[in-house]
Parts: structure tokens; sequence; C-alpha cells
């Protein structure tokens, strides 16, 4: 399989337009996380619902909780409606939620709001990365699922610049919401989860629309697989919690996911993203340069997530861009440390700018590693008939982490200073030892393949053995014969 392109050798516009379009459900969670940073921070919204300090705290955390809910919903509503459902629900749900933030009088329909909008993103958070998967080719299945980091990036951003007032950008996120449930109308569904729902010959027919047509031999090879493998598991596994957790090889992916969910959001990104305006003024950073330097860390996240879809993704093994990843971010926040520990509140102000310089880079080293790496991870390691489970238990976990530091953060920040990086020092380094002892590689093999991995059984072709044409148009007339 090449793997040094760009831009897939097998997959046509179509296949692009659909991953990216559904990244328009990552853009709304992005966006979401953000925009109350800025929301809060205007004098309307003080004025307005004079919130103390516990209750804003509770704004703030009640989103978080909602998707923390909204991932263990997604798992029953991907079992029973789809990717595609799945999202159109979440749509729904983030209409409703962002309508009653922005329309607020008081702050209990603000609340209200802001945990009905969690759920939503709960429930589209695991979706969109598990779509994109699965109608991605094997070789460029990272750059391709790596998308969901770029819009989540990009959302964050684009709240980051746009936040001048209140009513205006927390409404906006209706817009996002509208056009993603508006578009789901036109997307088709996942090939894996029609065959999964036994439309095999309508899933090879949408392959076909995702593969170029001089590409022909590898569809359906690709198809073949698929539908071999997704047809025994669902006549021979089973798709319970409760099998999950009785099959080894299940419930060590079923760990991994939890882990690698975990790993993204304990290396310390989610507290610089919540509360890096106090990190910058431990540096000594004051005024509208702390707010300036936010709108930076939220515009150099895209810039470093697209340079490694375009360059490291699919190039670099996925252990090895985690493992490093966990190793330059445990440095960087070391030397974050030494800085704030040194020279914090010192009028110094070349040893506050580099202390800002590498607080900017742990940005960059996040988006060139964990923050594509740990999505696509997740959404390789679960077989098509329990990967809406999986990934719904994972996401969970990632959501824990984040109310957990988002609670944690400014009390520990007040209390023991420069001392609370220390945790996050440990924490990159624990990450980066358990992805070098438990994490097997899934770099270039496709969703099907990577059973083998887990030791489980791989019953239809690989993808580089040939595949007879027969035994396709047999399996293709069989269902016609049935279904006429």
């Amino acid at each position: 399989m090449t793997r040094h392109r760009i831009i897939s050798e097998h997959a046509t516009r179509y296949n692009y337009f659909c991953a990216i379009f559904v990244g328009i459900g990552s853009l709304l969670w992005g966006y979401d996380s953000g925009i109350f940073a800025t929301a809060q921070a205007q004098e309307y919204f003080s004025t307005f619902f004079h919130p103390s300090t516990p209750v804003l705290g509770a704004i703030i955390s009640t989103y978080t909780v909602g998707g923390a809910i909204g991932c263990l919903l997604s798992w029953p509503i991907g079992n029973w409606a789809g990717r595609r459902g799945t999202m159109r629900v979440g749509a729904i749900v983030a209409i409703v939620g962002c309508t009653l933030q922005t329309a607020a009088q008081e702050i209990g329909m603000l609340i209200t709001g802001r945990l009905i909008a969690g759920l939503a993103v709960g429930i589209i958070y695991f979706a969109v990365p598990q779509y994109q998967s699965e109608i991605a080719p094997p070789e460029h299945r990272g750059s391709i699922v790596g998308l969901h980091a770029q819009f989540i990036g990009t959302g964050y951003a684009v709240s980051n610049w746009v936040g001048f007032a209140y009513r205006f950008p927390v409404g906006l996120q209706i817009l996002w919401a509208v056009i993603l449930l508006a578009g789901t109308a036109f997307l088709p569904e996942s090939p894996r989860f029609l065959i999964e729902t036994g439309k095999t010959e309508q899933a090879y027919t949408l392959m076909k629309r995702f593969r170029k047509a001089s590409q022909e031999e590898f569809v359906k090879k690709e198809f073949v697989q698929m539908r071999d493998q997704i047809v025994w598991e669902k006549e021979n596994e089973e798709s319970s919690l409760l099998a999950i957790l009785r099959k080894p090889s299940y419930r060590k992916r079923l760990v991994l996911g939890c882990f690698i969910q975990i790993g993204q959001q304990i290396c310390g990104a989610s507290a610089i993203n919540y509360y890096q305006t106090i990190m910058y003024k431990s540096l000594g950073v004051e005024g509208a340069t702390v707010l300036a330097l936010a709108g930076v860390w939220g515009t150099i996240g895209p810039l470093a997530n697209l340079f490694c879809l375009a360059f490291i993704i699919d190039r670099v093994k996925r252990r090895t861009m985690l493992i490093w990843g966990s190793v330059g971010l445990g440095l960087d926040i070391a030397i974050v440390m030494i800085f704030v520990a040194v020279f914090g509140g010192v009028p110094n102000k070349v040893a506050n700018a580099f202390g800002i310089f590498f607080l900017l880079m742990f940005g960059i080293i996040f988006s060139v590693s964990w923050n594509s790496g740990a999505p696509v991870y997740c959404t390789e390691i679960f077989p098509t008939q329990i990967r809406a489970t999986g990934g719904a238990l994972a996401t969970f976990w990632s959501f824990i982490i984040q109310v957990v530091l988002a609670q944690a953060s400014p009390t520990a920040l007040e209390n023991v200073g420069w001392r609370y990086y220390i945790f996050f020092i440990v924490m990159n380094l624990v990450t980066a030892l358990g992805v070098y002892f438990f994490v097997p590689e899934t770099l270039g093999k496709s969703l099907e393949e990577i059973n083998e991995v887990f030791g489980d059984e791989l019953v239809t072709v690989h993808l580089d053995e040939d595949v007879a044409k027969e035994k396709l148009d047999q399996a293709v007339h069989v269902e016609r014969v049935a279904s006429a």
C-alpha cells in the first residue's frame, strides 16, 4: 500500500467530501468547548447574569458532565440508528441546547442549555471519527480520521476570535448543528453498518462511490474482506457489554481504548485549554496580551494538526507518534515549570517570554501527536459489531478526566502553584511507558485485519491477496434473489 501520498490513490472526491462534511460535528464540539471561555469575559454576561464563582464553575463543568452522559447514550443510539443516525440525533439535541443558551434569561435556563448541548456533543463525539474510519482506505485512515481533531481545533480557534459579544457567538452554535442536521439527509450511511444490517448490495454500491473507478480490484478485495468478517462476527460473536468483558481480546481493546482517551486528556492539554490565562499570568503577562495569547494558542493547534495530517500520521507508526508525543509533552511542561518556579512574578521579560514560548510549544507537540493519534487509534481497535459500544465507553472516560481537571486545576494552581506541573510530567511519563509496553501497532492495516493484532481470527482474505471475482458476483446474486 502507498503511504507517501498526501491524497489517497483509492478514495474519491465523494469519499473526502463525506469525511470533511461530518467534521462539522467535530467543529460544533470544538466551538462549544471554547465559546464560554470568551463569552464569560464579556461585560454583558457578568452584568446580566451576575454569576458567583461557584455558579460560573457550574456553567462551565455542566457542559462536560453532559458530554460524559452523551457518550454513554451514543452506545445504544449508535447500535440502533447507525453512524449517520447518531449524528442526526446529536444535531437535533444540539439545536435545542444551543437555543436555550442563546435565549437564556436566567442562570437555570443557561445551565440547562449547557447540559443539553453537552449531551449533544457527547452523542456526536465518537460517531464522527467512527464514520470517517469506516469509509477511509486503510493507508490514509489516519489523515481522514484526523480531520475530526482538525475540526475540533478549528472550532475552538473560531470561538476564541469571534467572542466579541455574548448572544451572537453563543447563538452561532445553532448554525453548525443545523448544517449537520440538514446534511445528514444527503449523507450516506457507513458501508460497514449497512453490511451489519444486511444491506450488502447497497454497501457494495456505496463502496464503489467511495473508491476510484481505476481501483476496481482493490474495491472488490476491500469489500469482500469487510463483508466476510462482519457477517462471521455477527453470526459467531456476542456484542453485549458482558460478552465484551468476558472475552480477553475484546476486554483488552476496551481497556486500551479507555487508556488512550484518558492519556489524551491527562497529558495536560485539557488543563491548559481551560486555564491557560492563569498560566500566562503566572509568567508575568497582563491585560489584553493574555487574551491575545489565548487566541494564538487556539490558532497554532489547527495549523500544527494540519501538518500532522499531511506529513506524519500515515507515515509514522501509531506507537511511535504517541510515545514520543508523551515524552515531548513531559519535557516541555517540565521546562515551563522551571520558568514559572524560578522567574514567576519576577520582571524578567526574556525569561517569561521563553516560558510562554514553551507553553505554546506544548500545544504544537500535542497537535502533532495525541490530538489526532488518540481518536484514530480508538476507532481502529474495535471490530465493527462493538465499535459503537467500545467507543462510547472509551470517550466517556475522556469527558470524566476533563471534568476532574476542570474542577481541580484552578484550586491546584492557586494552592501549589508551579508544583502542579509535576503531576502532568509524571502522567506523560506513565502514558509513554503504557503505550510502549501495552499498545500494539495498527498502522497500514484494514479495520478487519486489526483483528489479528489482538489475536482474533481473520476469516477472510488480506487486501494484498487475490480475490476471486466470482465470489463477489455470487454473493451479490444471492442477495438479489433473496430480496426478489
